[in-house]
């Protein structure tokens, strides 16, 4: 399912497949791709590299530790580790974990994919990057720097019964689910999302969300 608006887009999790993006995004936001990754197992890691893009992991849940420029970082649920382009960086899980990624669109090479420092040259860095520990993660980013385009990045857990009311969107806001299921009203428009569901919405629109049964959500701000 793929729902596309001037002011909306809606992807299931069946048809957001496409890591670095390829029309997974509308061109009025600076995302790429959007995708949440189910559970992995303890001991589960990416070996160090880098991109031609920005890349951001947020955990849903697990523990383990992530390098981002030759900095090491304990990992915890709603943990967000922010990779500029050009940053090599990897992670290391030690128990099972699911985590959402958040790809920027590629630049330079445009290569889409791990680069290796030793098969394709050292990188060309842009800034540093960062990471906001799970427990300090709960509102608006204190200090993103000057090339990290989202002002928010984390996990909000909803209570049965509870959401977000309706206002008019200042920036570009999108959601994914990691568990349970949420009622989203965009412009007039109802439906519901479940785990791994996406709705990328722009700035201007209307929206509603509401979680009868409880959820957690995945929340990005530009």
């Amino acid at each position: 399912m793929k729902i596309k608006n001037p002011n909306y887009w809606i992807t299931s999790r069946n048809s957001n497949t496409v890591y670095w993006g390829e029309g997974a995004s509308p061109d009025w936001t600076v995302i790429n791709s959007f995708m949440w990754h189910p559970a992995g197992g303890s001991g589960l890691g990416v070996e160090p590299h880098y991109h031609d893009a920005d890349e951001v992991w947020i955990f849903a849940s697990g523990n383990g530790e992530a390098s981002v420029g030759g900095k090491t970082y304990d990992v915890t649920p709603n943990t967000v580790v922010y990779t500029p382009m050009g940053t090599v960086h990897r992670f290391q899980m030690l128990t099972e974990f699911d985590n959402v990624s958040v790809v920027t669109r590629l630049e330079r090479q445009k290569r889409p994919i791990h680069i290796l420092e030793e098969v394709d040259g050292p990188p060309v860095p842009t800034v540093p990057g960062f990471v906001i520990q799970g427990a300090d993660n709960n509102g608006p980013i204190a200090d993103r720097g000057p090339r990290c385009p989202f002002t928010e990045l984390r996990n909000v857990d909803y209570d049965p019964g509870t959401g977000v009311r309706e206002s008019t969107l200042p920036v570009n806001e999108h959601w994914l689910v990691d568990n349970g299921s949420v009622i989203l009203t965009i412009d007039g428009f109802e439906t519901e999302l479940v785990q791994g569901d996406v709705a990328m919405l722009r700035a201007g629109a209307t929206r509603q969300l509401s979680a009868p049964d409880g959820a957690k959500v995945c929340l990005v701000r530009e």
